[in-house]
């Protein structure tokens, strides 16, 4: 928890639906695409800290029995990603979770 800046939790939005990263190791990886659902924000994080190229900067939880999943988008262009996929259904069921890393 000491490698970031700053979080920030927007509930009931989402970025993106198909650009997911995952470490090469494939650690707490479940299926084709996603997180374990049992793993906690901060195993999340730890798994997304140790990834490079890019780093995930955000952490899409897509409802409380949903999977977990990582992606990357500029942080001046965050706000635009979002308002893109307001159309989606299931963004209104999602927590977003926008890390700034140190």
């Amino acid at each position: 928890m000491e490698h970031f800046r700053n979080i920030e939790r927007r509930d009931g939005v989402c970025i993106g639906y198909k650009d997911d990263l995952h470490p090469k190791d494939g650690r707490g990886r479940v299926g084709k695409s996603g997180f374990d659902k049992t793993l906690r924000l901060n195993d999340i994080i730890d798994i997304a800290y140790t990834m490079e190229n890019p780093r995930p900067n955000i952490i899409v939880k897509g409802g409380p029995n949903a999977k977990w999943y990582l992606k990357y988008c500029e942080e001046d262009k965050i706000d635009d990603k979002i308002e893109k996929t307001k159309w989606l259904k299931q963004a209104k069921m999602c927590t977003t979770y926008i890390i700034q890393w140190m």
